[in-house]
């Protein structure tokens, strides 16, 4: 199978059209997937290849902060007279940059399919963006004699209410739209989430008090809901070689943080935890109490862990336990200070502890995956979205 780098440089010396790179190297990759019997089971990081991208990508983020810098200083010391005026020129020359991002997109991630300085561009176009249509409304509001009162979420006025909607929609609009044209995975993992944060925002704007009190079970639903849409890619592309597989990693990315502040949220709340907690923020909370709450709450924090561990193996995504292991050290540091551990002990024993899980759960990966999976045939329904591993080589 042709490598991606190989077509790449195909395109550059005008053998194919840019555009046929991406649908290309999809195309033998599937074709060379359907040889195999059963998938390889790894997940390849596509959007590293060198440390040329790695370059680039640091070029484009100092480029992108230079840039909302030099809006900053511009505006502040070009005597602008009143504050309409200065949302708009400032929301403007934050557009401006936001086409300078996207006509990078068009020589990166178009022309040349970089993917890690794509990332680093959707990512200065979306803030761009965001900031650019929020600085704009509030300088259409502050033309209209809107005064600035009346921020409390509870008595919101209508105008400010839609331009916190307007701007927030942008998180994934943005994105959405650069996905739309590179079709690069990251930016529809970026578009995920920022839908999510958009529902998340106008309901917060809508109904403060009601939406806090059932914020985690709104995050667990619209990270499970992200987490499906990663599934159906991954099911398109069981061998995890195509494009297919990169959109459901990004999804799955994306989804990991509203899944365990949602879940760890709602464990929280069983604990008489204020809603609002982070995972991490409930756990320390019940440290400070102290006693067989805290001990309880970290048991079922890992006890959840150990779930999010078997669906991560089940459809073979390293990512939902990557995102745990920060609230994992917290939970195992509270369960190993009920035994009277000094500081400096607890804290070597907590990482040691977390090192070995996972270097134990890295090493026997495709091993507990053939354990798990014994049951799913390589050519059955089930195999799309709990592929099998292969047989270990004898």
């Amino acid at each position: 199978m042709a490598e991606r780098g190989a077509l790449e440089a195909a395109a550059a010396a005008g053998v194919i059209n840019a555009e046929q790179v991406g649908p290309l190297h999809d195309f033998l990759a599937s074709r060379a997937a359907g040889v195999s019997a059963t998938p390889s089971g790894e997940e390849d990081l596509r959007f590293l290849r060198n440390f040329h991208d790695v370059f680039l990508a640091t070029g484009i983020a100092l480029l992108a902060i230079g840039l909302a810098i030099g809006v900053s200083v511009y505006v502040a010391t070009s005597g602008v007279d009143s504050p309409q005026a200065g949302a708009i020129t400032t929301g403007a020359l934050f557009a401006g940059c936001g086409a300078v991002m996207w006509s990078l997109g068009e020589v990166f991630a178009r022309r040349r399919r970089l993917f890690l300085p794509a990332i680093a561009i959707v990512i200065s176009l979306t803030v761009f963006t965001v900031m650019a249509v929020a600085l704009l409304y509030a300088g259409v509001l502050v033309g209209r004699g809107f005064d600035g009162t009346g921020l409390d979420m509870s008595t919101m006025p209508p105008e400010l209410r839609m331009g916190i909607w307007v701007a927030t929609a942008f998180a994934f609009l943005a994105p959405l739209a650069f996905y739309a044209r590179f079709r690069l995975p990251f930016s529809l993992g970026f578009a995920g989430g920022g839908i999510a944060l958009f529902v998340i925002v106008a309901a917060l704007t809508a109904n403060f008090e009601l939406t806090m009190q059932y914020l985690a079970p709104l995050e667990l639903g619209l990270g499970l809901l992200l987490f499906l849409a990663g599934v159906a890619f991954d099911a398109r592309d069981p061998a995890r070689t195509t494009r297919y597989s990169d959109n459901g990693f990004w999804l799955h990315f994306a989804a990991a943080p509203f899944i365990l502040n949602g879940a760890f949220g709602l464990i929280g709340q069983m604990f008489g935890e204020q809603a609002g907690f982070s995972s991490s923020g409930a756990l320390v909370a019940s440290a400070a109490e102290g006693g067989n709450n805290a001990i309880a709450h970290a048991g079922i924090t890992l006890a959840v862990v150990l779930l999010l561990g078997i669906v991560s193996l089940l459809i073979n995504r390293r990512v939902l336990i990557v995102s745990t292991l920060i609230t994992t050290g917290v939970a195992i540091g509270i369960l190993m200070n009920a035994v009277g551990m000094g500081a400096g002990a607890l804290a070597a024993s907590t990482l040691i502890v977390l090192g070995a899980f996972v270097l134990i759960l890295g090493a026997s990966w495709h091993s507990a995956r053939r354990a798990l999976l014994g049951w799913v045939k390589p050519d059955g329904a089930w195999a799309r979205i709990f592929p099998p591993e292969a047989s270990p080589a004898t």
